[in-house]
């Protein structure tokens, strides 16, 4: 449908959910709330100042600014890691040189010690730095790719592979699809996670050749077991340097005798499988859905995974343009996708981390509230990544996604009703949502608008009553002695909602 002609037929049918431009008009105006989706999907979410940026800048140069982050200088300097590579690398030179089985042994687990402590640095890295990141769109891209093309610990085993690979997402956020895959198809840690780095000719190993064409680009029902022992054949021989992040290819491990693989018959090795699988047309439905479904909403349309489809063959499987056109689609913008999306932990964590300022040096506990809320960074569950939608919802994580904002609120002290002198200054960023509000309606609106975009009437009456007051006008001074205990009841009440729980 031909952008401009929105009105009557985008209220009630195909063109609301679809990848046509989203165009504001009268009835779908460009407002605050969608300035506020816009950088919840695309980011971790945004400061009220943002959220008037956005504004200003319209649907389309804000989702430009989004995309092109390179524009903006960031670094982050990573963990040291030659340490733990060279205890790795002492065990590698004792097990050479035949050491005694305890020295070894003494020597493997020092390592493994190290690696572990590397890790949780690593794991700590990564959330700060999406917690500051000025390039919101390549960390929430990064995110996506580890739960897409998943590797994680224990079975990818080094730290410092996870961390190269962490990098690879990074640099390839929103480039060619088929290059990721031929270089996760190399990666280290999908290597190891994957068993591909065992995987010789004589000895097939087929885990990675099933999970590239079950989850990674086609999907069940577009190939035979036979073409999954095929394509383990093309893949035996590509491995990686002992403890060191470096692809190698070893010769004497491939199988390059004839494969026939999806019709196509030679001696076929791994790039070659990667050329065949992406001219088929499931290849292109497959990631389109997925991303739609991480900024949009579960289950699209038929028709408009196929327009999606289309887009992505025709830019010859580049990303960027097909997020562009997700993040200015009417579909985007539709009632179905606003305000519907049950927030990842990390998407709660590193939004509300943003939101409040909350230093980066508390990454250990936000990582420890992420662990228990079923989403801790380089362990995804299994292959097929995290859960979505309501299934991130359970009786144990609701729990812990409630006692979140009390470690927010108290630094960790059980519970809020403490003195005030036990806890922790009010975060800065809070004083500032709510100075020069004058009553108690008004601190409400402040912090419902900046945390929730607005609630009703009796959301709002309980969050007046939270702050100690008996009426909205009540006058509310921000700098009373008590004001600090009666701001975060009101915000443990507001960050335990329902709607909070939703991006």
């Amino acid at each position: 449908m031909h952008p401009c002609r929105e009105s009557s037929a985008a209220v009630s049918g195909m063109a609301e959910h679809s990848l046509a431009r989203f165009v504001p008009s009268t009835s779908h105006r460009w407002d605050r709330a969608k300035a506020a989706h816009l950088l919840n999907r695309a980011g971790f979410g945004g400061r009220p100042e943002e959220v008037d940026h956005v504004l200003r800048l319209g649907p389309e140069a804000a989702v430009e600014e989004l995309l092109n982050y390179d524009r903006i200088p960031e670094e982050f300097p990573p963990p040291n890691f030659s340490d733990v590579r060279a205890l790795f690398e002492e065990v590698a030179r004792l097990r050479a040189g035949r050491a005694p089985e305890a020295e070894r042994r003494q020597a493997f687990q020092a390592a493994l010690r190290a690696n572990v402590q590397k890790l949780q640095e690593l794991r700590a890295w990564w959330l700060a730095r999406m917690i500051q990141t000025r390039r919101p769109l390549q960390e929430k891209m990064v995110l996506f790719w580890h739960g897409f093309l998943v590797s994680g610990y224990p079975d990818a085993r080094i730290a410092e592979f996870l961390y190269v690979q962490n990098e690879l997402f990074r640099r390839m956020a929103l480039g060619n699809f088929k290059a990721l895959v031929l270089a996760i198809s190399r990666d280290p840690a999908m290597l190891q996670y994957l068993d591909n780095d065992s995987n010789r000719k004589g000895r097939p190993n087929e885990n990675y050749a099933r999970e590239l064409l079950e989850l990674f680009t086609m999907g069940i029902g577009h190939y035979t077991e036979q073409d999954v022992r095929e394509a383990a054949r093309a893949f035996t021989g590509w491995t990686h340097r002992g403890y060191l992040p470096e692809f190698v290819f070893n010769p004497a491990w491939h199988d390059d005798g004839p494969k026939t693989f999806l019709g196509r018959t030679g001696n076929l090795d791994g790039t070659d499988i990667i050329d065949v699988i992406f001219e088929q047309p499931a290849t292109a439905r497959r990631l389109p859905t997925r991303l739609f479904e991480y900024f949009g909403y579960l289950r699209p349309e038929e028709h408009l995974v196929e327009e999606m489809a289309d887009l992505f063959r025709r830019s010859a499987f580049e990303v960027r343009p097909l997020v562009r056109a997700i993040l200015t689609s009417q579909a985007f913008y539709s009632p179905r996708a606003m305000r519907t999306q049950v927030k990842s932990p990390a998407q709660l964590v590193v939004g509300t981390a943003r939101l409040l300022e909350i230093e980066p040096a508390r990454a250990p506990q936000l990582l420890r509230a992420m662990d228990l809320m079923g989403q801790a960074l380089f362990a995804p569950p299994n292959v097929g990544g995290w859960p979505q939608g309501e299934r991130w919802i359970t009786t144990s994580t609701i729990l812990q996604r409630y006692n979140f904002s009390a470690l927010v609120l108290t630094g960790g002290a059980p519970g809020i009703a403490r003195r005030q002198r036990d806890l922790p200054p009010v975060p800065a960023a809070v004083m500032r949502l709510v100075e020069g509000a004058r009553t108690a309606s008004e601190v409400v609106d402040r912090l419902a608008g900046a945390l929730v975009g607005g609630l009703d009437a009796g959301r709002r009456a309980a969050l007046v009553r939270a702050l100690g007051a008996s009426d909205p006008q009540v006058p509310f001074d921000v700098g009373a002695p008590d004001s600090g205990m009666r701001l975060r009841s009101a915000l443990h009440l507001l960050m335990s909602s329902a709607e909070y729980q939703l991006a």
